[in-house]
């Protein structure tokens, strides 16, 4: 899904103005100029970057001619996100003249937060006990695999991913003190998550998690995660390029009206969607099953009006 890079703003005096990009193979390779930006923005989103790419930039005065030193290089990490930029563009009229790739994958990132914040529901100090014959989260000494009580297990860093890190394990004696545990392997779809070391048969585990109605863990989140962050995201997008601007205005003896329905018609689409996402008698409605015919002309709707270019 492309590579967001990010890097410090240039504390120089220097009048800088233009921050120069360049790409390599490897960390020792050959280093290729890929993109020329404004100063103004610290960012770049790198639409066929990849993780086995590395990156340098350096700031350029376009009018002295001056040039700062190469940066240390970094190597690229996958951008992650609910939807890519590219799907984002598919269902909007939203063209790069108005948003670039860059600012479109920051406003993903912002919308994979807020979604993320609409679906989350948390556990805290949930003990850890039998279930079932499967899950029978026994507390040795020697078992190392449990399971929580809710799955799907959610993204509570934000990240669009869920890791080990979305999770606390720990033991609580009885003066309130807690044990951490270190998290080794985390299953989305069950709630099943492994700890590095067994707790003993006389103590009680608790677990920290958020869980969600639908998997968000990546690549295998549901599309109704993914088309609402497109709804989301393209609601955010128009907004930036409407809001605050006049309704109408003239050039010559021609009157230009500005649509400014966009912003809140995307997002009553994503508010949708959402309760959709946290109405699990519906899970399966996207994914051909269950698919009543009211929602499939809803979401026709959506692909149809954002393919032809509707906002």
């Amino acid at each position: 899904m492309g590579v967001l890079l990010k890097w410090k703003k240039i504390t120089s005096e220097a009048t800088y103005d233009t921050v120069r990009v360049y790409r390599a193979s490897g960390q020792t390779a050959t280093y290729e100029l890929i993109h020329s930006q404004g100063i103004y923005d610290n960012s770049y989103y790198d639409p066929s970057g990849n993780g086995s790419f590395w990156y340098k930039v350096e700031f350029y005065d376009s009018v002295a001619g001056d040039v700062s030193a190469l940066s240390d290089a970094s190597q690229g990490g996958t951008f992650y996100g609910y939807c890519s930029v590219e799907e984002v563009r598919m269902l909007t009229n939203i063209r790069s003249a108005d948003i670039n790739d860059t600012q479109l994958a920051t406003l993903i990132e912002f919308s994979g937060t807020q979604l993320n914040n609409d679906i989350n529901v948390l556990e805290e100090d949930e003990r850890v006990l039998y279930m079932d014959e499967e899950k029978e989260n026994d507390i040795d000494g020697t078992n190392l695999v449990y399971y929580t009580r809710q799955y799907p297990i959610a993204d509570r860093n934000n990240d669009f991913r869920v890791t080990t890190a979305d999770m606390e394990a720990y033991t609580i004696n009885s003066d309130g003190f807690r044990t951490s545990y270190t998290i080794t392997q985390v299953n989305a779809a069950t709630g099943q998550f492994r700890v590095a070391l067994a707790p003993g048969s006389d103590e009680k585990l608790f677990v920290t998690y958020s869980h969600t109605k639908r998997r968000v863990d990546n690549p295998n989140h549901d599309k109704l995660i993914k088309m609402a962050c497109i709804m989301l995201t393209a609601s955010y997008g128009y907004g930036k390029l409407n809001i605050g601007k006049a309704d109408r205005f003239r050039m010559g003896s021609l009157t230009v009206f500005r649509d400014k329905k966009a912003p809140d018609i995307y997002y009553k689409r994503y508010i949708t969607l959402l309760a959709q996402i946290n109405d699990r008698s519906i899970a399966n409605t996207i994914d051909g099953t269950l698919m009543p015919a009211d929602q499939i002309a809803y979401l026709a709707h959506i692909n149809i009006s954002g393919i032809l270019g509707s906002n």
